[in-house]
């Protein structure tokens, strides 16, 4: 299974094969604090062949410190940094990419 590791608690995060980020509470799988973060801010999709991310928020989402197309698939490699807004005190790090179980 592939997960994420919050880089400020080294918390594990195991990803769903639609996992959704923002802040609204019951309606997503992960949920991130901030008023910069939006109600649904992100999704991580696995395709069927590999993962991707889609910012789906009005404040950006990061990638390596890179601001990535809204509503375009970005792939995730191992090791890759993401941020949800320029502003946000929190990463999250790609630290396995394994198919859902």
């Amino acid at each position: 299974m592939a997960h994420l590791l919050l880089a400020q608690t080294n918390d594990h995060i195991p990803l769903k094969p639609h996992h959704r980020f923002g802040r609204a509470h019951g309606e997503v799988d992960t949920q991130v604090f901030g008023i910069e973060i939006s109600r649904h801010h992100a999704v991580i999709i696995w395709t069927g062949e590999l993962w991707a991310l889609r910012d789906t928020s009005k404040n950006g989402v990061f990638v390596n410190r890179v601001k990535i197309s809204p509503d375009v698939d970005t792939v995730l490699s191992l090791g890759d940094v993401i941020t949800f807004s320029d502003l946000h005190p929190h990463s999250f790090i790609v630290s396995s990419l394994n198919p859902p179980g």
